[in-house]
């Protein structure tokens, strides 16, 4: 299966999702390949770090920008899951990556520069459904607030915003801002590698609730 991280916006966790992701499958004995398809190669960076640290499960990533679709689909046949990690901007990568996916996770902030571009998003899923019927959109908060006063308000309003487009499904999960999520990536490690039990529990129920 192919599964796309992406959105239209930049600093909403795309990668930080994306590689969270392929070390949970891959600890789960899933045999996965993150596709790093953003110019700034951040997951590539993150990956040399894990290699050369020696860390264990290894993760095979491999770079692809441009036309990605005919890539994803070679590689959807050799491995059970295609992670692809695209850029935070309406891209060649994103639109090429849903026409041959089975599912895009949309990490956003509950921030309005963030929700301002659901709309964009929404025609873009119109557009590529035409293309491919059968993907699946999901809205996933991200970087949420850990403040217990503001957090169901903030999940509220979130909420109610994302039903405003019919093309996203919003997830029950989120992931909190956590500074681990950043410390990790310089490590080359996911945060299921730690001992902050807060964030390991929030990339789990991602993983449950979309790859059920």
């Amino acid at each position: 299966m192919i599964h796309v991280i992406g959105s239209n916006k930049g600093g909403c966790s795309k990668t930080t999702t994306a590689i969270n992701l392929a070390v949970g499958l891959a600890m789960r004995g899933k045999d996965i390949v993150l596709v790093d398809a953003d110019m700034q190669l951040s997951a590539s960076r993150w990956n040399a770090e894990r290699e050369a640290s020696g860390l264990k499960p290894l993760i095979t990533l491999i770079q692809k920008t441009g036309n990605i679709s005919q890539t994803l689909r070679s590689l959807d046949e050799k491995y059970e899951h295609v992670i692809v990690d695209v850029a935070g901007r309406n891209s060649r990568e994103l639109i090429t990556a849903c026409t041959v996916a089975h599912q895009l996770i949309a990490p956003h902030q509950s921030s309005q520069l963030d929700l301002d571009t659901m709309m964009e998003l929404q025609e873009q899923l119109i557009s590529v459904r035409d293309l491919n019927p059968d993907l699946k959109a999901f809205c996933y908060q991200s970087i949420a607030t850990t403040n217990p006063l503001l957090a169901g308000t903030e999940r509220k309003e979130f909420l109610e915003f994302v039903s405003e487009f019919d093309q996203l499904v919003p997830l029950e999960s989120k992931s909190c801002f956590r500074k681990v999520y950043r410390d990790v990536m310089a490590e080359g490690k996911s945060v299921l590698e730690t001992d902050n039990e807060k964030a390991k529990v929030e990339v789990w129920a991602l993983i449950d609730e979309v790859f059920k």
